[in-house]
């Protein structure tokens, strides 16, 4: 918008912009902590050369190798790039399980195209997809995976992108969509990959802000949205700040939707409108722990603090489906997991910029850790599901707890607190059949003048910029059209 001669200007209620996209340098000295988003795929890459990001410093390289399982009786999975290396791997467990990866690839690689050429659209549509697609989105993660592989440690690899941000199970019905959402974007032009972004995820936000300010655009730090101010017409014509109220012909939202309608926005709030904000589904089960560590962990199944191959996978602790689903109905009926889903990155093995010269950083999601357990959250219990994680990562890696030298602890509701994550939800709501696509909060609101550009609005979550986008491209045709 700025690009196209209008006046930008962005409030951000932090003293770093970017959200949940963030490198926090003052966690630890000597560390550049991505406090929160740790890994980047979906961003959109017409967006990347339409903004000239890479000259506004953006640079990021494929992980690879993507995913590393290491299991108690001393094997594990390491699954790359190279088929032949997969194949090996898969075959040591059950080689007919290597044309039934390529099968399961073929079918998620298709299924990730169809959800990535959906994201843009001005009008999102369900019904877009044939009903064969639509059945696979709205049917279970643990269904997709199960239909090609029997080996449970790869099933459990395969089955993790449906869990990831999501308060259900691998055989719950609509973790099928969110396993291909995670499957959806093209980062450096490969289906489905991912990327570490060099400097840590802050450097997406940050060259966002370089290339608009390189247009005129004006961004204010600690400058906190008070209010969205309308006039007698109802219609949205500012925002209120500690600069007061500044006028505009367009007010766009990237907080939570109920944020914005709930609590920001000075006038009454239609019933259907309330109705959906009151139902919308955005209790987290996810909590980031973050570690520095003064060496890497040392797997007993892949012996070694040397970097290795494995050390720059996502490090998985899943051996089976049903450990999974187990991990979700312990949070159900007891407030959290005994035996959580456990994810972990090591970036600083290939940027070593992130971390003192010998230092790590081991960032670690894990679930289910809901925001809206039994008694709530208290600094004991926040240390305690940390020390649990720690404990369980030990049985692999049995040098772990005695690297640690700092860590961090973001449950929900420090998600919620520090990043306006409302509920915890990393996604501003469940990514499931009912809360995607037409069913979505849309970028044009009832609210003339005010539009949503957050990930309450399709495509939904993860670091991808198609909110905005859609955004800036309905602004513009709805306040200065050609």
């Amino acid at each position: 918008m700025a690009r196209a001669g209008h006046s930008v200007a962005v409030f951000e209620r932090r003293e770093r912009i970017g959200g949940a996209a963030v490198s926090e340098t003052d966690v630890w000295p000597g560390y550049t902590v991505s406090t929160a988003s740790y890994v980047c795929s979906l961003l959109d890459p017409w967006l990347v050369e339409e903004l000239g990001l890479r000259a506004h410093g953006l640079s990021y390289y494929r992980k690879d190798p993507y995913a590393f399982t290491p299991l108690q009786d001393g094997r594990s999975l390491l699954l790359g790039a190279d088929p032949a290396s997969n194949a090996r791997e898969i075959a040591a467990f059950d080689a007919r399980d290597v044309a039934g990866l390529d099968g399961y690839v073929e079918r998620t690689n298709r299924l990730g195209r169809a959800l990535f050429d959906s994201f843009s659209d001005d009008e999102p549509r369900f019904d877009r997809f044939d009903s064969d697609t639509r059945a696979i989105l709205c049917g279970s993660a643990a269904e997709l995976v199960e239909r090609y592989v029997a080996t449970p440690v790869l099933q459990a690899e395969l089955v993790n992108d449906g869990l990831i941000g999501t308060y259900l199970g691998p055989r719950d019905p609509g973790t099928g969509y969110v396993l291909a959402h995670h499957l959806a974007g093209r980062v450096l032009g490969v289906q489905g990959a991912w990327a570490f972004v060099r400097g840590g995820m802050g450097s997406v936000s940050q060259a966002l802000a370089s290339a608009a300010t390189a247009h005129g655009a004006e961004i204010f730090r600690e400058a906190a949205v008070t209010r969205i101010v309308t006039d007698h017409d109802g219609a949205a014509r500012g925002i209120d700040t500690k600069f007061g109220v500044v006028r505009a012909s367009a007010v766009v939202s990237n907080a939570h939707p109920r944020t914005t309608f709930l609590e920001l926005l000075d006038a009454d709030v239609e019933r259907p409108l309330r109705d959906k904000l009151q139902a919308w589904r955005s209790v987290g089960p996810s909590l980031k722990l973050n570690l520095a560590l003064g060496e890497l962990p040392n797997f007993t199944c892949r012996p070694g603090t040397n970097s290795q191959p494995h050390h720059h996978a996502t490090i998985h602790v899943a051996p089976s489906i049903d450990y999974l689903q187990k991990a979700y109905e312990d949070a159900r009926t007891g407030g959290e997991s005994e035996e959580p889903l456990i994810e972990c990155f090591l970036q600083t093995p290939t940027d070593a910029s992130l971390a003192p010269p010998g230092k790590h950083i081991l960032a670690i999601f894990a679930q289910y850790f809901p925001y809206d357990r039994p008694g709530g959250w208290t600094e004991k219990k926040r240390e305690t599901a940390a020390d649990a994680i720690v404990a369980i990562l030990a049985r692999y890696a049995p040098n772990l707890p005695g690297a640690i030298e700092h860590r961090q602890v973001l449950a929900p509701p420090e998600l919620e607190s520090r990043f306006g994550l409302l509920g915890g939800h990393i996604f501003h709501g469940e990514l499931l059949p009912g809360q995607i696509y037409e069913d979505r909060f849309a970028t044009r609101t009832p609210v003339r003048n005010l539009y949503l550009c957050g990930s309450g609005a399709h495509p939904g979550g993860c670091v991808s910029g198609f909110p905005g986008k859609r955004a800036a491209r309905t602004i513009l045709r709805d306040k200065w059209p050609r």
